[in-house]
């Protein structure tokens, strides 16, 4: 009960956008630590420096997912630290983060929140390595945090495309345990999705940049779970297309339009030299309380 008070008080600070960590200290010498937005490189090192000043605390995630060794590594110091995991009610903690999720002990989900697992290409070094590879790596992380063997399996053998979502009759089947959020929680009038930004502009910024930086984790992360993977989505197909140009992309205006939909322009230029100057209507949606990418038409052919 003194978890789901504190986690429910703190709620309404979850910010949109990049990851941002922050601690709040807490009553009775718990602390709520606060992991939002997509998780990147170098994340893993600001929560081990935050976590060392805690000696007890409930680490509540809203994540769309991100860099695998970063959510890996997070996951490691909670474990360590004996750290409690969360997701809010109607939150969305999907690919890395729910691999950091795993971690907890013990772990909470709301009826409404989602936590989904996602097998896909890894970039390691900053080279894309196949699933195989980053299924072992996963799979070895999973060993040392203590799940089952079924666990394991269940979470290494989630599709390449789109989200396995773990739900209250999976769970117990594969050996995923967690608490629930007592109705108290879920009855306190606290609705993340009403407290969080709405902002096409920004995800779709945030999109593009990460192609720019052929980084296709966290571009996929900004794209609706259901579409994760697939086509133009697929991330390494990110990582390998926009890692082989001459010229990176570069963003070069962004227009917002009606029904959540923003007119981007662009330019880049491939290693065997096609040049594109081109533009794409993109449409985002407002779901699990975040802004996120459903569909992109390109304009120009390119």
């Amino acid at each position: 009960m003194r978890y789901m008070l504190l986690v429910s008080f703190f709620l309404i600070g979850f910010p949109l956008g990049a990851a941002e960590i922050t601690r709040n200290v807490g009553q009775d010498g718990l602390d709520i630590i606060l992991v939002s937005g997509v998780l990147n490189v170098g994340d893993d090192a600001v929560f081990r420096k935050l976590a060392a000043s805690s000696d007890k605390a409930i680490v509540v995630l809203n994540s769309e997912g991100g860099n695998v060794l970063a959510g890996i590594e997070i996951g490691r110091a909670i474990r360590l630290r004996g750290f409690a995991t969360a997701v809010s009610a109607e939150a969305l903690c999907a690919s890395a983060c729910a691999l950091t999720w795993l971690a907890g002990s013990p772990r909470f989900l709301d009826s409404t929140s989602k936590v989904g697992f996602h097998a896909a290409y890894r970039v390691i070094g900053g080279r894309a390595s196949e699933s195989g590879v980053g299924n072992a790596l996963v799979g070895a992380y999973l060993n040392q945090i203590g799940l089952p063997d079924n666990a394991i399996i269940y979470v290494t053998s989630a599709p390449p495309e789109g989200i396995k979502w773990l739900t209250a009759e999976s769970a117990p089947r594969v050996g995923i345990s967690y608490e629930p959020f007592p109705s108290q929680a879920a009855s306190s009038g606290i609705n993340p999705s009403t407290v969080v930004i709405h902002d096409p502009l920004a995800t779709v910024t945030a999109f593009y940049s990460a192609l720019a930086a052929a980084d296709g984790e966290s571009a996929s992360a900004l794209v609706v779970p259901e579409k994760r993977g697939k086509g133009p989505f697929n991330e390494n197909s990110i990582h390998m297309f926009y890692g082989s140009m001459s010229k990176p992309l570069r963003l070069t205006g962004t227009v917002l339009g009606d029904n959540d939909d923003v007119r981007v322009s662009y330019e880049y230029e491939t290693n065997q030299g096609k040049r594109c100057r081109g533009h794409a209507d993109v449409q985002t949606v407002y779901t699990y309380g975040k802004t996120l990418i459903s569909r992109i038409k390109a304009l120009d052919g390119c």
